[in-house]
Order: C-alpha cells, then structure tokens, then sequence
C-alpha cells in the first residue's frame, strides 16, 4: 500500500537557481579573460593552510564552442592525499544569458533539474542547485587562491627585477 506524504513535492526555485548561474559566469570570465581566444588554461592555487606550500592547479580546458555556448572541462590537480578525490566538473557557459551551469561532475554524468526522493542514487531533490553551489565555492576558492599567489609572485618579481625586464608575470 502506498503512503501519502503531507510534505509537498519539491518545486525548483528558478530564481535563486538563475542567480547562482549567472554568479558562477561572472566568476568564470573573471578568471579567464582570454577565455574567447585561448583553449587551454592552467592557473595556480595556492593551498591555503598548507604547511609545506604546496602548490595545486586548476585546468580549464575548452571541449566546445558554439556561437551562444562554451563547454569548458574544471579539474583541479593537486596532491591533497589518498582518501580525497580531487574535483572534475563539466560547465557549460550561455553567454547570450551571461550564465554558467554545471552539467555533470566525474560522480554523476548528466545532472538532473530536479530528483524524485527517495531514489536509488540517493540523490537529493535539488541535486542541480547544489552541484551549482559547490561550483561557486570552487571558483571563489579558485579566484582567492589564484590571487593571492599572484600577489606574492608580483611582490618577489618587483623585489629581484630591474627596468630591464619584460614585466611582470601574467595575472590570472
């Protein structure tokens, strides 16, 4: 016999949706100007907390472009430790709508809007918006992380450079 819930079914909030999406585009064209020119990118990321600066990084690699779309490929490579497996995550951007959305991650292929629950995979109802979140703290991450090195390796470059040099390295 089936039981009847009293819990309404779960309705996705396009709106906070939308406004992740559109946050994680400004991230990501913030992170790579060149993005409309360059297939390949490699920024660094400092691990913070790190007691023997180690180094990670975050590739980006350009899988497709369309007039209106990108499909970019995120995977950080780092050696954070046997137990933890590093992200890879496929986004795709809209830059007709200025969005960017997260269509699948290495432990999940194609990302649902919405899930029944319960459900044999265990995943939550609001799966999408999650993978979306966890986007945006990636690319905050990414973005702080990127930065701060950048900073200290601008600040030793201007101490060991002279006026002949070429400039400083690039930016992220």
């Amino acid at each position: 016999m089936k039981r009847h819930s009293l819990k309404p079914d779960y309705c996705v909030n396009l709106i906070r949706l939308q406004q992740v999406c559109e946050e994680n585009y400004l991230r990501l064209v913030h992170l790579l100007p060149e993005l409309s020119g360059q297939e390949h990118f490699h920024l660094p990321v400092k691990h913070r907390n790190s007691l023997d600066n180690s180094m990670g990084w975050l590739v980006i690699d350009v899988l497709e472009r369309a007039p209106f779309t990108t499909l970019l490929r995120l995977q950080m490579n780092a050696d954070w430790g046997p137990l933890f497996k590093m992200p890879e995550a496929e986004v795709r951007l809209y830059h007709d709508v200025r969005m960017a959305e997260m269509v699948s991650r290495r432990t999940s292929r194609i990302i649902q809007p919405r899930y029944d629950y319960p459900n044999t995979k265990m995943y939550q109802p609001d799966e999408k918006e999650q993978h979306n979140q966890f986007l945006a703290q990636w690319l905050d991450y990414a973005m702080l992380a990127c930065r701060t090195y950048t900073e200290k390796t601008d600040d030793e470059y201007r101490q060991i450079s002279s006026p002949a040099d070429h400039g400083p390295p690039p930016l992220c």
